[in-house]
């Protein structure tokens, strides 16, 4: 950016020393041919950089316009062109914004064939400077509502040009002198003067709604042959035409509701939004369509592209017996290049489904393109800077319900793995050097964390970036909560918290573990912190009125998982284990429970498509012989001392399954401790706290997230409740500052 302002400043002190200072004369330097030399030294550049195929081959022709027909020609064997009227100066070839020269109406004629990307695609050095030189610049474009309205400020500067075309068809005098001085002084000032707006504006600023050289060519888009269509069938809503064009046309929108792009007048031809769409539902038309009716110059055509799709390589599972046999995670790591090639199907859209449908907004289609490029430090920087669990999150999250359930390429041939990529990403990142970043320095203010879980260890990390002293308290040995102990390793390897533990240590999170809170140490916290955070999740499991249900052999899911995670693994080799349920807890038993032998029935009072667990959950169940029952609605356990089976409605009938171990899995819900209501902290009618939009309790200086304010919820959910109570704790500390200066 610092060169391309250099340039930009280079080509302007060449235009102002010929027009007004006539300090130094030269053939090429410090007049108007600078420009050129530059967009040629700049071109030169951005050829070899550019990886789009037909954007190269666009640049190539752009420069090679500008140096041999703008500078050359004229420079070194200039030819004056006969004209209409009178100019008021000899016309050189090309003259193009002399009105009534050959190249003028040679130029319109083209337009009105081929649109205006005859000219300014491929032949203007007004766009030529602005996409070589002004390149960097291309994401400062103004976007919206607002911007796209202001584009009839053009109209002013074209209705001037107008004027001066009817006044060089008649003698001078000194109004028409004047009328056609003032408006090249206009034009140039302007022309020029927009270089040093371009981190502001962007570099189409000009071209959008000053060029009145552009709105001519626009309004002969309308008119002549020239268009762009969508097929709206073909769209898949990834907005990419959109983020791709510098002038910015709403395309999506307008091709949505219309089936082409109406603001023809802005659109300069750079096919950007062509070649940009991933499913060829954009194509340009013009008059070689009325002679090849078949002709499709979508982005197939112009990228020579034989196929457009990318199949979503599935990541690899361990095979069943090898899984079945240990405890380590089901997924196959993957290896560099895999990551690299899951990364790059990203189509980057103009409005990221996949981020919109994250609840931490993550920064995906950035981190994405970061590992499919290899740059790690960068990527580990993209997918901390919203969530401190990454790993975590693409483990366990539910992406089918999440971003890859946004995922545009979800409407193609299959979602990018934003799961398995981010499983990996931190992985990658620390191997490659990466750390997380310094936090702020001591602010002087603490903070008491109570849970360990998600939304514990999510509040912690934002308070401690942001300088604040933090202390993690957990009744647990170790940290992850529901993450730890309710959570299989086969499905979360516990060594993940155990280096995030360290993470988070080095950068100075204090952990206080095996020390459950009571109202005495929470006193004690209150006098001794500025703050507190309650994250005590939903680690009770649900009742439900099923009689029976108090017989030995009948166990909780959550209570067994967080025994058998624990490591009190008994062996249930060739014993006959029921699960009622059908979320993920369910799932999560009954894979266990085949690790330890057991011949494993699922029983679930719905239909398959009301199973609340993760279809890739109940895929990997089955491969490793889980039985599913699906519609069998319990009645009640059957047994005297122990139970039996379990007796269950079915569609006809009832049918009794026997088995001497029945796992109810129906979920968890909060269990509040006694003493939040000592410290006058509400909760509603199910036993969540009461909170605010940012977290903030009944309570002045405590605030609270995750399960214990959401009820059971996914891990994402109380990392984003999390990171909200950190920013109100950070408001009420910066008040509590200010306050106490005044005073």
């Amino acid at each position: 950016m610092l060169l391309s302002m250099a340039a930009f400043s280079l080509a302007f002190l060449g235009w102002f020393n010929e027009s007004w200072l006539f300090l130094y004369e030269s053939p090429i330097w410090l007049n108007r041919y600078t420009e050129y030399a530059v967009i040629l030294g700049f071109g030169l550049w951005r050829i070899h950089a550019e990886q789009n195929p037909y954007t190269r081959k666009r640049l190539i022709i752009l420069v090679a316009v500008v140096t041999g027909f703008w500078w050359l020609i004229p420079w070194l064997m200039p030819v004056f062109e006969p004209y209409t009227g009178y100019v008021w100066n000899q016309p050189v070839f090309p003259a193009l914004h002399t009105p009534g020269t050959l190249t003028f109406f040679v130029t319109l004629l083209l337009v009105f064939l081929f649109g205006r990307r005859i000219i300014c695609g491929f032949g203007c050095p007004c766009v030529g400077i602005r996409e070589t030189v002004g390149f960097p610049f291309r994401r400062f474009s103004l976007r919206g509502n607002r911007a796209w309205r202001l584009r009839h400020t053009k109209w002013f500067f074209f209705i001037w040009y107008v004027g001066v075309m009817v006044a060089t068809q008649f003698p001078p005098n000194s109004w028409t002198a004047t009328l056609v001085g003032m408006f090249g002084l206009v034009v140039g000032l302007t022309y020029f003067g927009s270089f040093f707006i371009v981190p502001l504006t962007g570099n189409r600023f000009y071209c959008r709604y000053l060029c009145p050289f552009g709105a001519t060519f626009g309004l002969l888009n309308h008119a002549g042959f020239y268009g762009i269509e969508m097929d709206t069938e073909q769209c898949v809503d990834c907005r990419r035409c959109e983020q791709a064009c510098d002038m910015g046309i709403p395309v999506w929108s307008q091709g949505r509701e219309t089936g082409k792009v109406t603001g023809l007048e802005d659109c300069m031809g750079c096919a950007r939004c062509i070649i940009s769409c991933p499913t060829d539902a954009l194509a340009i038309r013009d008059v070689r369509n009325l002679l090849r009716p078949a002709l499709q110059q979508n982005a197939s055509h112009l990228l020579k592209r034989q196929n457009p799709t990318l199949p979503r390589p599935e990541p690899a599972h361990r095979p069943v017996a090898e899984r079945l046999g240990d405890w380590h995670e089901t997924e196959r790591a993957l290896s560099l290049e895999e990551i690299k090639r899951h990364a790059d199907r990203c189509l980057d859209c103009g409005d990221p489904g996949c981020r919109n449908a994250c609840p931490l907004g993550n920064f995906i289609p950035d981190w994405l393109e970061a590992a499919a490029k290899g740059d790690w430090q960068r990527a580990g920087d993209l997918a901390h800077a919203t969530s401190p669990l990454p790993e975590v999150c693409g483990t366990i999250c539910p992406q089918h319900r999440l971003c890859e359930g946004g995922c545009t390429r979800s409407l193609m041939e299959g979602a990018v793995s934003i799961g398995a990529v981010e499983r990996r990403l931190v992985d990658q990142a620390l191997n490659a050097g990466w750390h997380p970043p310094s936090p702020a320095p001591r602010s002087g203010h603490s903070v008491a964390i109570i849970g360990a879980g998600p939304a514990g260890l999510s509040c912690a990390e934002r308070l401690n970036q942001r300088g604040v002293a933090v202390t993690v308290y957990d009744r647990a040995c170790g940290i992850g909560g529901l993450l730890r102990y309710g959570v299989p390793a086969f499905k979360l390897d516990k060594s993940l918290l155990d280096r995030r533990q360290a993470l988070l240590e080095r950068a100075g999170v204090r952990f206080v573990l095996n020390t459950p809170v009571d109202q005495l140490l929470l006193s004690r916290l209150l006098q001794n912190h500025d703050g507190i955070f309650l994250g005590l999740g939903a680690q009770q499991p649900r009742t439900v009125e099923l009689p029976g249900q108090q017989l030995a052999g009948v166990e909780q899911g959550l209570c067994w998982l967080e025994r058998i995670n624990s490591g009190k693994r008994v062996s249930l080799h060739d014993r006959r284990v029921l699960i009622l349920g059908g979320g993920d807890t369910a799932m999560d038993c009954a894979r266990t429970a085949r690790r330890l032998g057991a011949a494993v029935t699922l029983a679930y009072r719905g239909p398959e498509e009301a199973l609340r667990a993760s279809p890739k959950e109940i895929t990997l169940a089955r491969e490793e012989g889980v039985r599913l029952l699906l519609e069998h609605i319990p009645l009640h356990l059957e047994g005297e001392a122990r139970v039996s089976g379990v007796r269950f409605h079915i569609p006809g009938g009832s049918r009794l399954i026997e088995s001497r171990l029945v796992i109810l899995a129906f979920g968890q819900q909060p269990a509040p401790p006694l003493w939040l209501d000592l410290f006058g902290i509400a909760t509603d009618k199910h036993g969540s706290i009461s909170v605010d939009e940012r977290g903030h309790t009944t309570h002045p200086r405590i605030w609270a997230g995750g399960d214990n304010t959401l009820g059971p919820n996914l891990a994402v959910n109380a990392i984003a409740a999390g990171r909200s109570a950190a920013e109100g704790i950070l408001a009420q500390l910066r008040i509590s500052l200010r306050q106490r200066r005044r005073a």
